[in-house]
């Protein structure tokens, strides 16, 4: 797997372009509004970030959203049979500092890769519902960040995103404006003996709670 989407100089080209891209984006999806600024000021790496999924404009609405800080060293876990099949999307979702994330079958190397990440100071986005909301609605999570945090003890940072399944819903070619926000929790942390099932269905419980 190549890694340039890692290195310091894709990092800093990363923010150079969102500096001029992202006033457009604001306007175009209402800000966002953001809720729960304060878990953002002392955000800690390594971190997983994990928000539900409504379209392919939540990573650059939830980059916006964290602020200069919270984008520092941002990885995106992206399903590697939807963005890693074809070269120019593996193109744009590695612009984005994405490594490829198995959601079928065996995922073992997926969870090294990420747990690698976390072990070198990064903050990583995994999306539980392992796809994007074919109805809006937020679906069971999967298992997968739950593993990774009772595995690493790392802290998570619950994210609710609203309002980007009306501007870019799946299957849709163009984008409407619309009125976006994304509101953070306090961030969780995997409890003595608590199982990557029982951590992931409290993880649930707080984005649908945001």
């Amino acid at each position: 797997m190549s890694t340039w989407q890692l290195s310091r100089v894709a990092g800093i080209g990363r923010e150079v372009v969102h500096r001029i891209v992202g006033p457009v984006l604001g306007e175009f999806v209402g800000g966002p509004r953001i809720e729960g600024g304060q878990w953002l000021a002392d955000l800690p790496r390594p971190l997983l970030i994990c928000p539900n999924h409504q379209s392919h404009l939540d990573i650059p609405v939830l980059r916006r959203a964290l602020g200069r800080h919270g984008r520092h060293r941002l990885a995106i876990a992206a399903a590697d049979d939807y963005w890693y099949q074809r070269r120019p999307y593996q193109v744009v979702v590695s612009w984005f500092a994405a490594v490829p994330f198995r959601r079928v079958g065996s995922g073992a190397d997926s969870i090294r890769a990420v747990e690698g990440l976390l072990d070198d100071g990064w903050r990583v986005v995994i999306f539980p519902e392992g796809t994007r909301s074919r109805t809006g609605a937020i679906a069971p999570f999967k298992p997968g960040a739950g593993l990774v945090a009772v595995r690493r003890g790392v802290p998570v940072l619950p994210v609710r995103i609203d309002g980007l399944w009306a501007v870019l819903p799946p299957g849709a070619r163009r984008p409407h404006r619309g009125r976006t926000r994304v509101r953070f929790g306090q961030p969780l942390v995997a409890h003595d003996g608590e199982t990557p099932r029982a951590f992931t269905e409290r993880l649930e419980a707080a984005v649908r709670a945001l």
